[in-house]
């Protein structure tokens, strides 16, 4: 395996394990990107039409980054 397909298998991990582990400081952050995410036009359902993922596991993921730069 690649290290970019670890390093994105690594991020869905996070994000997954704090939606359903939820933490304050994780959830500030979830809450910060959501918002963005609830405006955007690649928004189909709670998952992003640009990278495929699944908008409020991707939100949590600290370390992951919004394939079009919005956070």
């Amino acid at each position: 395996m690649s290290s970019s397909k670890l390093k994105k298998l690594m991020y869905i991990y996070d994000g997954w394990g704090n939606l359903v582990f939820p933490s304050p400081e994780v959830e500030k952050l979830a809450k910060t990107r959501a918002d963005i995410c609830a405006d955007c036009s690649d928004n189909k359902s709670n998952v992003c039409a640009k990278c495929g993922c699944y908008i409020p596991a991707k939100c949590r993921a600290r370390e992951d980054k919004c394939p079009l730069g919005k956070w």
